[in-house]
């Protein structure tokens, strides 16, 4: 299997996951790629991650295009997460000859997944040199592990940063520019909305901490997906900039399951209503549509509008399933409405705003719950509601 160039003295060696669709609970339709990239000096080479323990022939393979896989000197293990780390003991058999280093606390993490194992520790103040070119370290804790660490070749400009400005995505191409810069930029919100959302303070620092270093990368080479180069680096910096301060456009995702049709009508008449107000607005149903891909939707949007009928006095089960999703990435700071339907006793509506509104979103207008079919005077009274959903929106900085 070929090795591919990402800069000069430097080749990207992993895997690709082309069958990959759940990446514990994230619907990855598109698959994802191991990232490894393999570094030349004139002394020694490097090897910068390895692979899931699946993959290890595919790296192997590449790695042996280049070189003798027994000539690596060094293995770098910039996270300790089993899609990044698991095949590590298979590496090193194949590479005797190898030191291996990772963050402090990356220590402490190989040594849990693989009995024991020994491995140095590196930090910001560390250098090494491969013979005419560098690898510099920077841990970044919780970016999205305590363990996490960035690399850095300052001689070809290339920063590994692991998952940071990653995107599940299997690709015959390495690089944004290849696949197009828009499927890139999609798969890394849908990757930030779903993985990193509720780290953006340590993302942004870690950002910040590159250009204090002086770090000037040219080539972004991150553990998941496509790589960034060019123009494609720019704007996958940007997208970061926006979503760790925080930005939010004029739109709100109405999200629903229903039992017979009656949560399904009230639903569509609140999107309209929101829509009346000229507020952008996407409407899922939890029996079709993935998790993640809401999340991503909800990324800029600055309301969540969530409507369940009720079952044994509570919510279906996918509206509670949702909301257990969302805990987790903590998307505070935003609107949030309810609304449902009932037969003879109500209760889903209460408790969507207890656990909802426990995770930081604020929920100003008062419900909207009906009972049994709504009537004609019940869909008038969900769109106005949706129309005060809209203006709320719009209200909002």
């Amino acid at each position: 299997m070929r090795a591919i160039p990402v800069s000069d003295g430097i080749w990207w060696v992993g895997g690709i996951d082309w069958g990959l669709r759940d990446f514990h609970g994230y619907e990855t339709p598109r698959g994802t790629t191991y990232n490894a990239y393999l570094v030349r000096g004139e002394s020694t080479w490097a090897l910068v991650d390895t692979v899931k323990t699946p993959f290890v022939p595919e790296l192997l393979s590449r790695v042996a295009d280049i070189v003798d896989p027994a000539e690596i000197g060094l293995i770098v293990v910039n996270h300790v997460e089993p899609d990044h780390n698991s095949g590590l003991r298979d590496v090193m058999t194949a590479m005797p000859k190898a030191r291996v280093v990772a963050s402090g606390s990356g220590v402490k993490g190989v040594a849990e997944y693989h009995d024991g194992l020994v491995v140095e520790a590196v930090s910001a103040a560390d250098t090494i040199d491969l013979g005419g070119r560098t690898l510099q370290f920077m841990p970044a804790p919780m970016v999205h592990w305590p363990d996490s660490m960035f690399t850095y070749c300052a001689e070809v400009r290339t920063l590994m940063p692991n998952d940071a400005f990653g995107q599940h995505l299997a690709s015959s191409g390495r690089f944004a520019d290849e696949v197009g810069l828009d499927l890139a930029l999609e798969e890394l919100a849908i990757y930030y909305a779903n993985i990193l959302l509720p780290f953006g303070p340590q993302v942004a620092k870690m950002v910040g901490k590159i250009a204090e270093a002086g770090w000037e990368p040219e080539v972004i080479a991150p553990s998941h997906g496509v790589i960034w180069r060019g123009d494609a680096i720019g704007a996958a910096v940007a997208a970061y900039g926006r979503w760790t301060d925080g930005f939010k456009r004029d739109k709100a995702v109405v999200v629903y399951s229903t039992m017979w049709g009656s949560t399904k009508m009230l639903a569509e008449s609140i999107t309209d209503g929101i829509a009346a107000e000229g507020v952008e607005v996407d409407l899922f149903d939890l029996a079709v549509t993935s998790n993640a891909h809401i999340v991503y939707e909800l990324l800029e949007g600055k309301a969540l509008v969530l409507g369940s009928p009720t079952l044994h006095h509570g919510m279906l089960y996918r509206v509670a399933g949702f909301i257990q999703y969302i805990e987790g990435l903590k998307p505070a700071g935003r609107l949030a409405a309810f609304f449902g339907s009932f037969g003879w006793g109500g209760g889903a509506v209460k408790q969507m705003r207890e656990r909802v509104t426990a995770i930081g979103l604020e929920a100003p207008l008062e419900d909207l719950s009906e009972k049994f079919k709504p009537t004609a005077e019940d869909i008038a009274a969900a769109e106005a509601w949706g129309r005060e959903i809209g203006k709320a929106v719009k209200a909002r900085d």
